[in-house]
């Protein structure tokens, strides 16, 4: 007879704030969640974005284009802008996001929050994302500064800080995140910005050192808000056949989970295609201006064309 574990668990200072909350609240086995995966064309996208930081000045990355990009696909299928509260299907006021960012210093996942981001610019998208990274950065040093500055009895609040931090995530986020499930709350708090106002999760993995992607399946959340993830992979060189001809392309791997309980298949796939268009002609997530072609021409021809051949191929 042996014990096959260890008695004492493990700290939850090794688990971070995530998992801890994933730890205290996820035993089900029912997933009414489908996934979606496919690849997109990024050549264009990032001749765009080598573009648009000359044009600006101001750095933007793939990650704030994918934002963006999926803000205004919800925009374009409100039926997949919905979640569920009980048993019941309910529609989002506008289209809310929510995006995880890592801090670099402490290591942590954070998350930025969007409100109504299909009416934000590339750019506004942008300036929030470095805006929020810049103050968390601070905050950081600073507290990092307090602490070398008062000693060894100021590192030790720190640590007990965190450690009671991730105790109450581990004793509330069981009951929060059921009520969160069932009751209609308004939102007042940040924090329930981040547990119960975004609609869409959208997760960029293509970062520096990234291996390249394959396969993926985005975590299911113990919330019913999170009905859409949207997940983007390392871009790299593949082999695709254009015009019946093998050539090298630059593609990344995109993963799209929807919730089964509000759309079915055709609808997931109508939104992952006009999520595809806007990524493969960049140009249709900014003002036409700048484009040597007209406005209607430019941001909708590519996105009807492309459930046109949806319906299409769906029908035959």
């Amino acid at each position: 007879m042996y014990w096959p574990t260890c008695a004492r668990p493990v700290p939850f200072e090794e688990l971070g704030w995530a998992n801890t909350m994933y730890l205290a609240t996820c035993t089900s086995v029912r997933d009414p969640m489908m996934l979606w995966g496919t690849s997109v064309d990024t050549e264009p996208l990032e001749g765009f974005l080598r573009e648009q930081r000359h044009r600006t000045g101001q750095i933007i990355s793939p990650a704030h284009a994918l934002v963006c990009a999926v803000a205004k696909s919800l925009g374009c299928h409100p039926r997949v802008n919905r979640r569920v509260y009980g048993h019941r299907a309910y529609q989002y006021d506008g289209v809310n996001i929510i995006m995880p960012m890592r801090e670099p210093r402490t290591g942590d996942a954070d998350t930025v929050f969007l409100r109504r981001a299909d009416q934000m610019s590339l750019s506004e998208i942008a300036e929030q994302f470095w805006t929020e990274a810049r103050e968390r950065s601070q905050r950081v040093a600073v507290d990092e500064c307090l602490a070398r500055e008062g000693g060894a009895l100021a590192k030790a609040w720190v640590a007990v800080k965190r450690h009671l931090r991730l105790r109450w995530i581990h004793a509330a986020a069981r009951p929060a995140c059921l009520l969160a499930n069932w009751w209609r709350a308004p939102t007042a708090w940040r924090f329930q910005q981040e547990l119960n106002g975004a609609h869409a999760l959208v997760n960029y993995l293509g970062f520096p050192g990234a291996p390249p992607m394959l396969t993926f399946k985005p975590s299911c959340l113990p919330l019913n808000a999170y009905s859409v993830n949207v997940t983007m992979g390392p871009s790299e060189p593949r082999p695709v056949v254009v015009d019946d001809a093998i050539v090298i392309r630059r593609e990344a791997p995109l993963f799209i989970r929807a919730d089964h309980r509000m759309v079915n298949a055709f609808e997931t796939a109508a939104f992952i295609q006009t999520l595809r268009s806007y990524l493969t002609d960049p140009w249709t997530l900014i003002e036409t201006g700048i484009r040597n072609q007209p406005a209607a021409a430019s941001r909708q021809s590519p996105l009807r064309s492309a459930e046109d051949r949806l319906r299409l191929a769906m029908s035959k």
